[in-house]
């Protein structure tokens, strides 16, 4: 991916240059249905974190977003992934942050971590997530990122969190992004997707061309509900997601690009 210019929001005119671009968007749609998940009518809530009701797997019907194939993907060209890091499936409608928590501690071998909602449960009242039962008049649900970095670093891990205070335009963040994903890095990040949503960036596809406009983001999402394959994958056009990345719940203020890189202090057994 060259990226001499970044994302470009809304409907912002194209470059007079970018003629030929416009018509490659246009001629790529349907590939790219193959990879992007619908986004939630739920980005009109701008104030709930992770307002949403888990819902179980499609029974029956047609196929209508195939999933793509996971197991190929850190050997393909122009995709950088991290193999072996998928989305815990949160349990409430409130512990996206906790399980992406546990997504991320389980992918360091972190002992004491199971995939289950007692464990889940148990690092949102590690971390301080607000719980329907008590939450005061005005309250949020969720976990903020200063609670998700003081449980990583109480928990073994170096947690590095960044955000912009206003929306920059240049792609700096997606490509920091991108970097801690070539070097193997999750990163947990906070967007508005479902009213305000943690997931774990694991991969990134330059679609082996020059258009960034094209590129896609793949996460560890704890919400997995936007394909017919229930494998822990959300895969998000990246352009389409740097624009939807900010959050006015979590910062308790309107804040963009936040993101918390994670890593062992120390090397841990497994990896």
């Amino acid at each position: 991916m060259t990226t001499p210019r970044g994302p470009r929001q809304g409907n912002a005119p194209f470059p007079p240059t970018a003629a030929t671009q416009v018509r490659k968007r246009a001629s790529s749609f349907d590939r790219l249905l193959l990879w992007i998940k619908p986004l939630g009518l739920a980005v009109l809530s701008l104030v709930a974190g992770c307002t949403h009701t888990p819902s179980s797997p499609r029974a029956g019907g047609g196929s209508w977003f195939p999933g793509a194939d996971v197991a190929g993907l850190a050997a393909r060209p122009g995709v950088d992934f991290i193999p072996g890091l998928r989305g815990y499936q949160q349990t409430t409608d409130y512990t996206c942050g906790p399980a992406a928590l546990l997504s991320v501690a389980r992918f360091y071998h972190r002992g004491g971590i199971a995939e289950d909602a007692a464990t889940e449960m148990r690092i949102a009242r590690e971390a301080g997530t607000r719980f329907p039962e008590g939450l005061p008049p005005g309250g949020k649900l969720g976990t903020k990122p200063e609670e998700m970095v003081a449980w990583l670093e109480k928990n073994g891990f170096e947690a590095k969190l960044e955000f912009e205070a206003k929306p920059g335009d240049d792609g700096a963040a997606l490509r920091r992004l991108r970097e801690n994903i070539r070097r193997g890095i999750p990163t947990l990040v906070a967007w508005i997707d479902l009213g305000g949503h943690w997931a774990v960036a694991v991969g990134y596809d330059d679609r082996q061309n020059e258009d960034p406009w094209d590129d896609v983001l793949i996460l560890a999402d704890p919400y997995d509900r936007y394909d017919d394959v229930r494998d822990g994958y959300t895969f998000v056009n990246a352009n389409r997601f740097y624009w939807m990345w900010f959050d006015t719940h979590h910062f308790d203020r309107e804040t963009w690009r936040g993101m918390i890189t994670v890593s062992p202090k120390t090397p841990l057994s497994g990896r």
